[in-house]
């Protein structure tokens, strides 16, 4: 458990640095933007790319490892969105975006670093798989939600494509990936650069989202707040570790990858796609507060069990 904690108490302390330092107004809205923008763009973009390249491309050819995955991960969000009318009231719009904040874990901010760090280089191939297939899978789920709200399904599916495209963290996995199947070397200088870069992503990435979620009220709809914190933190990584221990046949570390990604919180993203639909926006910035501090006494657990496996 000390190796658990060594690896997971910087993590989250950082995260709370960065709520303590916007609390006590040393950075303000702009500046935790501004920061957010850097990790996001800059600093973890190039992390993957680095990663991904020292691995083998014919590794992310998978199909076994990401239908377990992306089942796991629509069961959570299929079954949120059509609870949430009955046990809270919401709209079907509404609905989308409740389920999109049970079944869509922080893998760029947090799970990239920290699956790298806790499993190593090898770990970063699963999650971008996982980044790619699971961002284009939960968008477009979601957009079923927002046409059947009154959208049209065609228009909210290629602006589903668009929004995925252009995620930095794809671009980067895709690079990455085809960096690698040159064979080729960077050269020296250039290497030097983009490992710097990639050793700044998780520390300015978690003070960052530390300073970006602060002060999100949550006493408000705590009913809401408990489902979504148990869907996102508990039923998640169960199921996915179900469907990869019932049903062997993965590599190890993959399954591992898997379930320490399902078992995080809220990605910050699901605010933006809240804020874009114009649904639910107040309930997921509240979603992502609680569920960040609650993280950091499940994760550590989760990661044990992650530890225990062969």
């Amino acid at each position: 458990m000390s190796v658990v904690l060594s690896l997971t108490i910087p993590f989250f302390a950082l995260i709370f640095i960065g709520m303590f330092c916007r609390g006590i107004g040393f950075v303000g809205e702009s500046d935790a933007r501004t920061l957010s923008r850097f990790a996001f763009f800059i600093a973890m973009p190039v992390m993957v790319f680095v990663k991904i390249g020292a691995g083998s491309a014919l590794e992310i050819l998978n199909w076994g490892f990401i239908w377990r995955y992306e089942v796991a991960t629509a069961l959570v969000f299929v079954g949120m969105a059509l609870l949430a009318r009955p046990l809270f009231g919401l709209s079907r719009l509404e609905g989308g975006m409740f389920g999109l904040n049970a079944a869509y874990p922080n893998y760029g901010y947090i799970g990239v670093p920290l699956a790298i760090m806790a499993l190593g280089d090898a770990a970063a191939m699963p999650l971008a798989l996982i980044l790619a297939c699971d961002t284009m899978v939960l968008l477009v789920l979601t957009g079923y939600f927002v046409a059947a709200d009154g959208g049209a399904m065609g228009a909210t599916l290629w602006r589903a494509v668009k929004t995925v495209s252009r995620n930095p963290l794809l671009i980067s996995a895709v690079a990455g990936l085809a960096f690698t199947a040159t064979g080729l070397a960077l050269p020296p200088v250039l290497d030097t650069l983009l490992n710097m870069l990639a050793d700044s992503a998780a520390p300015v990435a978690l003070f960052a989202l530390g300073a970006t979620v602060y002060g999100q009220p949550i006493r408000n709809a705590f009913g809401e707040l408990a489902a979504l914190s148990i869907a996102r933190l508990v039923v998640h990584p169960v199921l996915v570790a179900i469907f990869f221990v019932m049903l062997p046949g993965v590599d190890p570390l993959w399954v591992k990858a898997a379930i320490l990604s399902a078992c995080l919180p809220i990605a910050a993203n699901v605010f933006v796609l809240s804020d874009h639909y114009g649904g639910y926006v107040g309930r997921t910035a509240s979603a992502i507060f609680l569920t960040t501090i609650i993280a950091s006494v499940t994760v550590p657990i989760a990661l044990y069990f992650v530890f225990q496996l062969g």
